[in-house]
């Protein structure tokens, strides 16, 4: 929102309907990873259109951001967030239910992806906005709201998907459109921008590049690595001898211990500053899947271990990054979210792909390497970053 808007002030019951909306949103993009065992089977495709997936997904959800977080920045109110959530709804779960091959599937998918692309930029702005003070502890808080979607979204496909079929997959786009019914009574309060920005308040896209582009680097590294691991955990689990109907908890311990990262990352940021918290992050994801569990055989505790740290230290850099994000466009943070983050997590996802490729060709071992050492090597342009930038602009 820009400069000229009045303040937003919100009560109690405001927040707790735009977490509980966030929280609904942020579980459909992660609806289909737990099944993507059957998936392969079902429309017989490898582990690399497997991956391709997850890039495709990031066309909409992510690379699409800057495109309507400018426009949230220059209309504003409630349709962003609500028609969003309506529209993330229905594709997700009716395509993941329905779809007859691949390619309709994947349309459905980012069609899913651009009403999350959609509700995210406008609700990061307002969050921000109205928490200038220790912008990392209260972004991380609202974050864990979509990391409470991400836990319960997996175990509750695959408890429907085993019960009910495609049926009762389809019912969960239920869930999306009740919460987007209740959001709309919050979030048509929005104040629209009372004037439009001035000639010397639009982007200056050189500079811009100059301080972001480690920062871009740093994006696209961190999203390979992760968006790999996430497509690669429910087949390592699978080919390991898992049962199917608990590839659901693999993907909730993720999100769950990463919700916890979130928070103390955030807080971390505000108290000893941006790197150490990023480098930890960094370092640590990409060491305990290349040495840990993740790597070796079997699914003991060894591996649940493995998965719960990797999601702890991953996660742990999430609140930091977006608030970094925004403070490079302090006029208009709706953009800056879908800048920053969107185009460098578009390109990164699209590299599972590849990785995907790795894993077809030479095992799921060495495919976990690769995206270990690309979660190491974001540590390198984590040098480059100011000191000054991530915190409250």
């Amino acid at each position: 929102m820009r400069v000229g808007a009045k303040p937003l002030r919100t009560s109690w019951q405001q927040v707790a309907i735009w977490s509980f909306a966030h929280a609904v949103n942020d579980g459909y993009p992660t609806l289909y990873l737990p099944l993507l065992p059957i998936l392969m089977v079902r429309w017989h495709f490898g582990v690399g259109r497997a991956g391709l997936l997850a890039g495709l997904l990031a066309v909409t959800t992510q690379a699409l951001q800057p495109l309507l977080g400018a426009w949230a920045d220059r209309r504003g109110g409630p349709w962003f967030v609500v028609g969003g959530l309506l529209i993330g709804s229905a594709g997700n779960a009716l395509g993941l239910a329905w779809a007859p091959s691949y390619a309709v599937f994947a349309i459905a998918l980012m069609l899913g992806g651009l009403g999350n692309a959609a509700f995210h930029p406008h609700m990061a702005a307002l969050v921000s906005q109205k928490t200038a003070k220790r912008s990392g502890r209260h972004m991380s808080g609202w974050m864990v709201s979509g990391m409470i979607g991400h836990i319960l979204a997996p175990l509750a496909v695959v408890a429907v998907w085993h019960g009910w079929g495609p049926w009762g997959v389809a019912g969960m786009a239920l869930p999306g459109g009740l919460a987007a019914g209740s959001l709309y009574f919050s979030a048509r309060t929005i104040p629209r921008p009372l004037r439009a920005p001035s000639r010397s308040q639009r982007f200056r896209w050189l500079k811009t590049w100059r301080r972001g582009r480690r920062f871009w680097a740093l994006i696209v590294l961190r999203s390979l690595g992760s968006a790999s691991l996430l497509m690669l955990l429910p087949l390592v689990w699978q080919q390991r001898g898992g049962s199917p109907a608990q590839t659901g908890a693999v993907l909730a311990v993720v999100y769950l211990t990463g919700m916890v990262g979130n928070l103390l990352g955030g807080s971390a940021s505000d108290a000893w500053g941006v790197r150490p918290v990023l480098i930890g992050s960094l370092a640590g994801a990409g060491l305990t899947a290349a040495v840990g569990g993740l790597a070796t055989t079997g699914i003991g505790w060894a591996f649940w271990l493995a998965v719960a740290l990797w999601g702890f230290t991953v996660n742990g850099a999430g609140a930091v990054l977006l608030v970094f994000g925004q403070s490079l466009f302090p006029d208009q943070r709706g953009m800056a979210s879908g800048l920053t983050l969107g185009l460098g997590n578009t390109v990164g996802a699209f590299g599972a792909w590849a990785v995907g490729t790795v894993a077809q060709w030479r095992g799921t071992s060495i495919a976990i390497d690769v995206a270990a050492a690309c979660l190491v090597a974001g540590v390198l342009p984590v040098w480059g970053l100011s000191q000054e930038d991530g915190q409250a602009p």
